[in-house]
């Protein structure tokens, strides 16, 4: 008996990392299909190599740690590995950048879930998420992000390109979540039908 839940637990263990793995590789994939896009669309609002006014991409570090946890920041971590090595060396800092990525959405998140006007907004499902909330994550999220980036940036003579970059960081960072998770709650109930 003991053998056959202990290979039941083995088998739904398995099966839920197979799960938290494709979540990651889909949010890995969405941030390099984003910062294609981006390039594109917004290349003339590039401020720096590693600077955009208008930023797609930081919709993901919020969402992708709101809908799927640990598994979304892991996918921020992996899409930035493939992306950010196209525009600048590999080096520590950039290696600092890359994890940065995923780890500062993803202790945005748990710091507001432990104030309990916003637990029951951030939830996977978003059902409850309003605008003042949406504001609240996104823009710290971005603040969060754009200040330590900055500041790697500032600290490495590799990467330091001009003064300015935080605030630039910080608005190409707001404008893209502001609008993307706005968009999203609008869709929510369709978003957790489909993603969890």
């Amino acid at each position: 008996m003991d053998a056959e839940r202990q290979s039941l637990d083995n088998s739904l263990m398995l099966q839920r990392l197979a799960i938290n793995l494709g979540y990651s590789v889909f949010v890995a994939l969405a941030w390099v299909g984003l910062w294609h896009l981006n390039g594109f669309l917004f290349n003339a609002a590039e401020v720096a190599p590693l600077v955009s006014l208008v930023f797609l991409p930081a919709i993901l570090r919020p969402l992708a740690v709101l809908i799927f946890g640990v598994s979304g920041a892991i996918g921020l971590i992996l899409g930035a590995a493939v992306t950010l090595p196209l525009i600048s060396p590999p080096s520590l800092p950039s290696l600092l950048i890359i994890l940065s990525n995923g780890l500062v959405a993803w202790v945005v998140l748990l710091l507001l879930r432990r104030i309990p006007t916003y637990r029951s907004e951030l939830t996977y499902d978003m059902t409850g998420l309003t605008l003042r909330t949406i504001i609240l994550f996104a823009g710290l999220t971005a603040l969060a992000s754009s200040l330590i980036n900055s500041l790697i940036i500032s600290l490495s003579p590799d990467l330091s390109t001009s003064s300015g970059l935080p605030l630039s960081m910080l608005a190409g960072d707001a404008i893209g979540a502001f609008l993307m998770l706005y968009l999203l709650s609008i869709f929510s109930p369709f978003v957790s039908k489909h993603f969890r």
